[in-house]
């Protein structure tokens, strides 16, 4: 009886296998970095929506424009390293200062639980994007032709990076878990998998090992007519001379946002 017209109604495996597809696929169709757009996007995406619209004018005192990323999971660590390689284009002494902090990173991954085989070619990956970003005179292609090649693997080391700074250091992280029994528990189910979205765990993390701060603007229907925001700066590892990487946060989205 009734549980059978239940089993009828709820859908079967192939529609959700069919809709995750399409899911997919609509995203596969967004660059996984697109250009820097005026906020004007936002007004016409959210014009008929009174509760944001306040949200959006606030904004745009604030900042010039936008870039969007492929919503496909991993948005907040490829717009966060992206960020950061924008700030490195052709600048030295940023990219020496971020090699120094990175450079002992594989052995603080060993130290987590990796296996150096298994994540050798990340690191490798990882520090060749960075000496071709930070070169004298790098220009801006660059920093595509990186995105187009290595995006997969600089997302999944970003993933690696803060799978080993929150067991490191999960004295300082293990309060915050509400739904995870442990540190290695939240690991294996919201950081280690591809595509698996981050919260404030994940940037805290990240931001504070490589020593570059992110503040995040919240543009959803929390209260105020202003879009909060939120600083994720660790003072005691800040690495000197690199400005905070801003990210336009709704809900679970991240894309880039400049400041005027």
């Amino acid at each position: 009886g009734a549980a059978m017209t239940e089993a009828l109604d709820r859908p079967g495996d192939a529609e959700i296998l069919a809709q995750e597809r399409e899911v997919r696929e609509q995203a596969e169709s967004v660059p996984l970095v697109g250009p820097q757009v005026s906020l004007d996007e936002l007004k016409t995406q959210y014009a008929g929506n009174a509760g944001f619209l306040p949200k959006v004018e606030s904004l745009e005192k604030r900042f010039l424009g936008l870039r969007r990323t492929r919503p496909d999971g991993n948005c907040f660590y490829r717009a966060y390293i992206f960020g950061i390689f924008e700030q490195l284009l052709g600048r030295t002494d940023r990219q020496a200062a971020l090699v120094g902090r990175t450079q002992g990173a594989l052995e603080d991954c060993m130290k987590a639980g990796y296996e150096r085989v298994a994540i050798e070619d990340f690191y490798d990956e990882f520090a060749s994007c960075l000496g071709r970003i930070g070169t004298e005179g790098a220009q801006a292609a660059v920093l595509q032709e990186v995105l187009d090649e290595c995006d997969g693997y600089l997302v999944c080391w970003a993933r690696i990076l803060t799978s080993m700074q929150l067991k490191l250091q999960r004295d300082q992280y293990e309060a915050f878990l509400s739904s995870h029994s442990s540190i290695l528990d939240f690991c294996a189910q919201e950081v280690d998998p591809m595509a698996t979205e981050a919260d404030h765990l994940q940037i805290a993390a990240l931001s504070s090992y490589l020593g570059v701060p992110v503040c995040v603007v919240y543009l959803d229907r929390s209260d105020g007519d202003a879009a909060a925001e939120h600083l994720f700066k660790d003072e005691s590892v800040a690495l000197q001379g690199f400005p905070t990487v801003h990210l336009l946060y709704r809900p679970g989205h991240y894309d880039i946002i400049y400041p005027r």
